[in-house]
């Protein structure tokens, strides 16, 4: 299909200039970033997609709209793709929808907000089947994106005001039973869906797939602006969309660590889980999906805001980076996550009993397979945690991973700086991690102890259940007042090459010459660490994946370890 081959090739695009973004030095706040964001900024609307343009390419996205839904149109449905309505401030909004023939209505509808850098036809597949079942379907661009006018407005009040005023529309032009609303998307689409949920009264129910429930979080967790993802929205944006300027002055404001508290304000007022006591009060029922490997909205973001949900809920947390789980919905191929939200728009929509509510109300993807565990509720009320400490390096040795209590004193300092512990590739590892399980790998024997700090366990007598979230703590002194760190966890193997598991990352700030506690939380995952592995854990200071507070400079990190300050590893098991 057309479309797919531009959209991948646009990652593809976006993906070698970010590698270039990112430097080989590692300098990852450097000048190029900065002249980046500097002339997408500056070049405003003259660097912006124009409308005419944009219209040419959805006339040319038309002829394979036809072939792309060809398998699904019966014939039993219309398709309206002359749709277009006004916001509350004149903007022309467009889209297009689709109206069972069979049937004198009204129907169940669901609306389809669409992804970043995309437009109303990225759900046409989805839409043709839902309206095959007796549902009318509308889809929509958010202002900025397809032939829609305005600017981006990443989820905030006009793109609110714009959601309601589709539903006037529809509610006007369509047989819509107003009783039985529903909302869906991926990414930018599932963020504007929880948000449309908690705060468009007329929205009955919503499937949210690779969404934020804290955007602060998503862009700015533990201090850490997400250098790489951030890159990747802000130039998709320019090359696809209308951005408002603001957009790009925000994420290098973040960058730069400066006026974050206005910044973090703005992303705040665009968050779901700014919003959970109206949607908790509403008793609305939302499907989430989120991805483990997905560097973008990382799982500890959604878990929060999932668990402060009070009505009914279904959580998937599957293998897989940004939307590569649900992103076959959209060509049409029914998957574990489609089938879900199927299911859920039918049984909320249309009262259909079809066993969606008797599944686990949670389930994660392991690691590298296609099991899933699954919860009555999450957290896990039978979860146990697993405490091991971490004992200094020797001379010629790692630091000892243990389930005994450290007894003895010792300071480990390393210098600032990368090593073969790393992330990966971005976006190319993360890809290949999370759609066809080859993991990022490194010796973890062969990791350069003068820029990391490097623990190892002796082999595990049984299996270790990883089920959630693990976390470090450390007591570090720094030569810097803004030191930068990378926790690695690794399942390593008997020759000591180690799989990637999980890692988090934190950034401190006026911390020079103190000793300060360090506590990092890593990505939730499900893995199970066989018995005879032996688990890894490295912590270093740069990883292309994320920016640090100011151009690389050398400095020392000293960890410090003795037997009344613990270093521990803990991990939710079970």
């Amino acid at each position: 299909m057309k479309k797919q081959k531009n959209y991948l090739t646009l990652l593809l695009i976006v993906g070698n200039f970010l590698l270039v973004a990112c430097g080989g030095n590692g300098n990852q706040n450097g000048k190029e970033t900065r002249a980046i964001l500097s002339v997408l900024n500056g070049g405003s609307q003259n660097t912006s997609a124009t409308p005419e343009m944009l219209q040419q390419s959805n006339a040319a996205y038309t002829r394979d709209i036809q072939t792309a839904f060809q398998n699904e149109n019966d014939g039993s449905f219309t398709f309206n793709d002359n749709i277009s309505f006004l916001g509350n401030d004149g903007v022309k909004i467009t889209g297009n929808l689709f109206i069972p023939k069979s049937g004198t209505g009204p129907f169940p509808a669901i609306i389809f907000v669409n992804s970043w850098a995309l437009n109303e036809y990225e759900y046409i597949v989805p839409a043709a089947k839902l309206a095959k079942k007796g549902y009318v379907v509308f889809s929509y661009n958010t202002r900025g994106f397809g032939t829609s006018g305005g600017l981006i407005n990443v989820a905030g009040p006009k793109d609110m005001e714009d959601l309601s005023k589709g539903i006037d529309f529809l509610l006007a032009n369509a047989p819509v039973n107003a009783s039985n609303i529903g909302i869906a998307g991926i990414s930018y689409g599932a963020g504007i869906s929880l948000l449309g949920l908690s705060k468009e009264p007329r929205i009955k129910t919503a499937v949210a797939m690779s969404g934020w429930g804290s955007l602060p979080d998503s862009l700015y967790g533990n201090q850490t602006p997400r250098l790489v993802w951030g890159l990747l929205l802000v130039t998709a944006g320019y090359i696809t969309g209308r951005m408002d300027p603001i957009i790009a002055e925000n994420f290098q404001k973040l960058l730069d660590t400066r006026d974050v508290a206005t910044v973090l304000s703005w992303a705040r007022e665009r968050s779901p889980n700014n919003f959970v006591a109206e949607l908790n009060a509403s008793g609305k029922p939302v499907y989430i999906s989120n991805n483990s490997q997905d560097n973008l909205f990382q799982p500890n973001q959604i878990l929060p805001y999932f668990e402060q949900l009070t009505v009914p809920k279904k959580l998937d947390l599957n293998n897989g980076i940004h939307a590569t789980a649900e992103i076959g919905g959209i060509l049409g191929i029914n998957n574990y996550v489609w089938t879900n939200a199927y299911d859920w728009f039918d049984y909320w929509l249309k009262g259909i009993q079809n066993g969606i509510m008797t599944k686990p109300k949670v389930t994660i993807q392991k690691r590298f397979s296609s099991d899933r565990v699954s919860y009555s509720t999450w957290p896990n009320p039978s979860k146990v945690e697993k405490t091991y400490h971490l004992r200094p390096m020797g001379l010629f040795s790692p630091g000892k991973i243990t389930t005994t209590a450290n007894s003895s004193n010792g300071n480990d300092t390393i210098l600032s700086g990368g090593t073969s512990a790393t992330t990966g590739v971005p976006l190319l590892s993360e890809i290949l991690d999370g759609a066809v399980s080859i993991p990022v790998t490194t010796n973890v024997n062969l990791i350069d102890r003068t820029n990391a700090m490097v623990y190892l366990s002796d082999s595990l007598s049984s299996p270790l259940k990883l089920r959630g979230r693990t976390f470090y703590k450390g007591r570090i002194n720094s030569s810097d007042y803004a030191p930068h760190v990378v926790v690695y966890l690794y399942e390593v193997d008997f020759w000591g090459t180690g799989k990637l598991i999980s890692h988090g990352t934190a950034t401190l700030f006026n911390v020079k010459g103190k000793d300060v506690d360090l506590n990092v939380d890593l990505q939730a995952v499900a893995h199970d660490f066989p018995a005879g592995s032996r688990i890894g854990l490295a912590i270093d200071n740069i990883d292309p994946m994320y920016a640090v507070p100011k151009p690389i400079s050398l400095y020392t990190t000293t960890f410090k370890h003795s037997t009344s300050t613990a270093s521990t590893l803990k991990f939710e098991s079970e």
